[in-house]
């Protein structure tokens, strides 16, 4: 198996901790813990859903299942918890192996006893299964199961009370819960017969290391309501259900089987990627939309136009565009995109979001071979809506164009790019004034239009903005570019150039329309390769800058400012690629290559099969954040298709 883990592995915590799996429902919904099933956060848990009545937030109904085998009247526990100073049971003492395929599978052996333990959770519905197959010597053994329940937001805790409803109502072949009003109930199903033994009991002081290690609250006390027991034999797998529909128990071994038939292999890299591609997917509501991370992101603006494209280049579906996009227009309220994608919040704008929709259009064309005049056609009143609302700034007036026709983003009570990190709502990173990669993007945006435009034969639209890109171009090397230094600044506010060496000017390099010349984009390209680049993609700031930190760690504040203070980020990888091939053309590949097989390393460290948030600036560059991030999966995708499309396009000639 591509995926896989030994016995070695798994019994070490240190190791086996650090590592997470992920599964997930199509609609919002999900599974995460770590190898061992011994969860390490608040965002950890074996059914997650989202809760309208709650906003559409996530809400963990069940945190974990312990099983006990029962042999000769002795008792072997699976499970593991963390507490202070100790874990409780130690469960991950019989674990001999593991691996992650089309689901993630675990095997315990004690006493002569193998048990097999298969999770996956279904698409299109709230509900997740758990196979356990009897191996080994025994014609059966007596198997005990004890939930676990939460009933509370992902990003809160539980502690015990007295309000919570601790009775249960008989389902078939298992019980119904539900603990507090607003929530959904909770069944809880076997496939086989078996007997409930109603004894609630509060399990209090669980920590959550994950939580300890970030500086907030971290321990928390869940509730068991009883314990299932039933006989396993050899001869037949039993099902667990947790669900929030009443489910028909004949029919769990099939449903199991069938899910599993379904779902793409985990085995190879790419492989990881397309199918981690598709867990971004939401749909819901008659809506498409991009999920930017798991476990904790939700939709954004930003993130879903950046990530739009490789997500469908995974999936080999051009229909994609066309229905996140639509989707998307749903909430463009006065030319631009909310920077949070939610029918329950006012929306809220940030500096660059809306100028993506313009990079996504030019992939979407590119990869689907679009026509552009069908493109104008279809989308001529949004982009024009975008770049109205940018030159005017009626809709969000700190973001607006000034006279010498560059963007200009005023101070703001939260960053407004993507570098967009906090400590007790003060920014990490002051962005004001002309920002470079905003800037870019509306020349970049300006001169598509205007091609879209003359294909779509709009003499109007050509007439009104025909003389922007000439002035936007003279104005934006100007007000970037520094001469003595080769490079471009990162913002420019009262005359004032920021030359801290960051990688957003890499986005301006390989933009199909850049307001670079050749020359400035290699010279540019050449300090971001001493600077900036890693095997996990580039730096936020250069090493020799007396505010980089190296690794995510210390207090809360001095981890937030490792992101954006010499983080790397593994999306901004897909502009170096992308400059260097059209700098470069075919020398370059034998390199591109090896920095994606830097990254193919990376899916057994942190996510398994999947690509972290962000890595450490310094080796051994250790994932953090969001064990899957929608934007640096998608960009390493792009990346590969554009590769591939170079050794084919020069294959031809």
């Amino acid at each position: 198996m591509y995926l896989n883990f030994k016995q070695r592995d798994l019994v070490n915590l240190e190791f086996a901790l650090q590592r997470e799996i992920l599964g997930t429902n199509r609609e919002g919904g999900y599974l995460s813990t770590t190898l061992n099933f011994c969860n390490t956060s608040r965002y950890h848990g074996l059914l997650i859903v989202p809760i309208d009545e709650f906003s559409g937030r996530n809400h963990l109904l069940l945190s974990s299942l312990d099983e006990t085998i029962i042999i000769n009247d002795k008792e072997f526990n699976f499970g593991i918890h963390q507490y202070p100073d100790t874990f409780y049971p130690k469960g991950h003492k019989y674990i001999i192996s593991s691996e992650l395929n089309k689901y993630y599978s675990i095997t315990y052996q004690v006493a002569g006893v193998s048990l097999r333990k298969d999770i996956i959770m279904l698409h299109k519905q709230p509900q997740v299964l758990i196979r356990y197959t009897l191996l080994g010597t025994h014609d059966s053994v007596c198997l005990r199961l004890k939930p676990f329940l939460a009933f509370r937001d992902i990003h809160q805790l539980c502690k015990e009370n007295h309000i919570a409803d601790t009775n249960y109502q008989k389902a078939p072949q298992g019980i119904a819960v539900k603990l507090y009003e607003g929530f959904p109930t909770l069944y809880m199903q076997l496939s086989k017969k078996n007997d409930f033994r109603h004894n609630p009991h509060w399990y209090k002081n669980i920590q959550y290391s994950k939580d300890k290690e970030r500086g907030g609250d971290n321990q928390e006390d869940l509730l068991v309501p009883g314990d299932f027991e039933l006989t396993l034999t050899r001869e037949k797998p039993v099902i667990f259900s947790a669900s929030t529909t009443e489910e028909d128990v004949k029919k769990l071994v099939k449903e199991f089987d069938h899910a599993a038939q379904e779902r793409a292999p985990r085995d190879s890299f790419e492989n990881c990627l397309k199918y981690a591609s598709g867990q971004f997917v939401i749909e819901k509501l008659n809506e498409t939309r991009i999920k930017s991370g798991y476990p904790w992101h939700l939709s954004y603006g930003r993130n879903t136009f950046i990530s739009l494209p490789g997500i469908a280049i995974a999936t080999g579906n051009t229909s994609l565009f066309e229905q996140v996009i639509e989707s998307m227009q749903q909430y463009q309220k006065g030319g631009l995109f909310p920077r949070l994608i939610s029918s329950h919040v006012a929306p809220e704008f940030n500096a660059d979001g809306s100028l993506w929709l313009f990079w996504t259009l030019q992939q979407y064309e590119r990869w689907a071979k679009v026509p552009q005049r069908m493109l104008w056609k279809k989308y001529r009143n949004t982009l024009i809506a975008v770049l109205e609302a940018y030159r005017d700034g009626r809709t969000f007036p700190q973001v607006h164009m000034e006279e010498n026709k560059l963007i200009y983003n005023q101070r703001y009570h939260r960053p407004l790019t993507w570098m967009n990190g906090t400590i007790n709502e003060v920014p990490i990173l002051e962005r004001n004034g002309y920002v470079v990669e905003v800037n870019a993007l509306w020349y970049n945006a300006v001169c598509y239009a205007l091609d879209l435009a003359k294909a779509g034969k709009d003499r109007e639209f050509i007439a009104q903005w025909k003389d922007y890109p000439k002035e936007i171009q003279e104005q934006f090397l100007l007000t970037f570019w520094n001469e003595q230094k080769g490079y471009l600044a990162d913002t420019q506010d009262d005359g004032k150039q920021d030359l801290s060496i960051r990688p957003n000017q890499v986005i301006a390099c390989a933009l199909n329309y850049s307001p670079l010349k050749e020359s400035q984009k290699k010279s540019i390209i050449d300090l971001v390769k001493k600077k900036l680049l890693t095997e996990r993609g580039l730096r936020t700031l250069a090493p020799d800058d007396k505010r980089y930190r190296a690794r995510c760690e210390g207090s809360m504040q001095e981890q937030e400012e490792a992101i954006y203070q010499g983080g790397t980020h593994t999306w901004l990888l897909s502009f170096y690629i992308e400059t260097c091939l059209n700098l470069y053309g075919k020398d370059f590949i034998p390199k591109a290559e090896e920095l994606l097989d830097k990254i193919d390393e990376d899916i057994l460290n942190y996510g398994i099969g999947l690509i972290s948030e962000f890595y450490d600036g310094n080796p051994p560059y250790s994932g953090h954040g969001c064990i899957s991030q929608a934007r640096n999966t998608a960009e390493i995708i792009r990346s590969i298709y554009l590769i591939n499309s170079y050794k084919e396009n020069n294959s031809h000639k």
